[in-house]
């Protein structure tokens, strides 16, 4: 569907969980997602997009399954019983769980988990971090299981590097990938 005057192409980035850090290109129309493209503000990335996103993200953001409001368990846990909350009442339960734990045990038994997303267009280590570290939350590693131990093995071959720019990957003689399909997803490999 092309840009209309009933719709309109607004920028965003790709949600999905993974290193490619793809600009996208919506179009919106009675505020519904009706086309999703790459957009060529990301130089990396090009306005190339992998088939998920295309063609299933605006089923994923309009679908019947996908969390609008918060909820709250009202049963035992496994039950599946939840009920529609306000978000005050959802930021004020957080915050007396915050509280509780700080004033209980210290602002160390507070962990943040926050791993997920596009790695360095929205969980690029910003606000959440800014907002935990005030918060005085534990510093340890935040990062999933499958994060560490590519971490460690990379550590290991590499050093203590950031890494290769993803650039240099066309001046590569060999480039070896496991446990991907870069054909498929993170294509811009």
């Amino acid at each position: 569907m092309s840009a209309s005057a009933e719709s309109v192409i607004k920028p965003s980035v790709c949600p999905l969980d993974c290193p490619d850090t793809c600009s996208l290109s919506v179009t919106v129309a009675d505020a519904r997602i009706t086309d999703v493209r790459g957009s060529r503000a990301n130089p990396y990335t090009a306005g190339v997009i992998c088939e998920k996103v295309a063609k299933y993200y605006p089923a994923f953001v309009h679908g019947e399954q996908r969390l609008r409001y918060p909820l709250q368990r009202v049963g035992p846990r496994g039950s599946r019983q939840f009920e529609r909350i306000s978000w005050d009442a959802a930021l004020d339960l957080i915050y007396h769980g915050f509280s509780r734990a700080i004033n209980t045990h210290g602002p160390q038994s507070v962990l943040p988990f926050n791993y997920a997303g596009p790695h360095g267009q929205l969980a690029g280590g910003s606000m959440d971090r800014r907002f935990f570290h005030q918060l005085g939350a534990s510093l340890l590693d935040r990062g999933p299981l499958c994060g560490a131990v590519r971490g460690t093995a990379y550590t290991s071959l590499f050093g203590n590097a950031p890494g290769m720019p993803p650039e240099q990957a066309a001046e590569a003689d060999v480039i070896a990938v496991w446990g991907n399909n870069v054909t498929i997803s993170n294509l811009h490999l």
